[in-house]
């Protein structure tokens, strides 16, 4: 039980604060919040028309992994290390995705200049369907991945689980700047909102 406060001065003792002791008094209780961490704050709200940002806590590590571009060359994730990676898992048959993928292009034309990189992920069975599908809605000059095995992604129907589990589409996964996945929304979402930029420049600024 919390012991009652004692509200009635001490006779006799002078209970007003010198701007001194204010001064001290605030510094001591602003120094814990100003000695932590930037990957410890909350990360601003962000949310698309399904759901919102998800944090994972604690955050799980995705440097180890390797992804495969269009031309069959890998990459692991660790080379991403230093920026934050708005990893998003996408697919031909899946309407929502078509609407996002105009989205993630217009974000890849200006990561040059942001402390985030754009990764998506197709998850169609054939880089010829990839490419045939992109060219479609004229997003040929879009850079991205493919898991055609569904060793990197898959839904809860999948027999083996994989790294980045999917509860719908598409899913976008956000990595911080250590390559550790932090948290991720359900469904499409405009990234190049300014709530959107928020929160991938607030991953891709923060430390560990």
């Amino acid at each position: 039980m919390t012991a009652p406060v004692n509200r009635q001065p001490a006779s006799g003792r002078n209970t007003a604060l010198s701007p001194t002791r204010r001064q001290a008094l605030a510094a001591a209780l602003l120094s814990p919040l100003a000695a932590r961490p930037a990957a410890a704050r909350q990360p601003p709200r962000f949310a698309g028309p399904s759901s919102q940002f998800i944090q994972i806590d604690p955050p799980e590590d995705a440097g180890s992994l390797v992804i495969t571009d269009l031309s069959g060359k890998t990459r692991p994730l660790s080379a991403y290390r230093g920026k934050a990676v708005l990893l998003n898992f996408w697919a031909s048959w899946c309407p929502p995705c078509r609407r996002e993928l105009p989205i993630l292009r217009r974000l890849q034309a200006k990561t040059a200049r942001e402390p985030f990189v754009v990764v998506p992920v197709s998850l169609d069975k054939s880089v010829a369907t990839v490419r045939a599908y992109l060219d479609r809605l004229g997003l040929a000059d879009l850079a991205t991945f493919i898991d055609a095995e569904g060793t990197v992604a898959s839904g809860p129907k999948s027999a083996k689980p994989t790294p980045f589990p999917l509860y719908g589409m598409p899913m976008t996964y956000m990595l911080d700047r250590e390559a550790r996945s932090v948290g991720y929304p359900v469904g499409e979402a405009d990234w190049t909102s300014p709530e959107g930029l928020e929160l991938l420049r607030f991953y891709g600024r923060a430390s560990g």
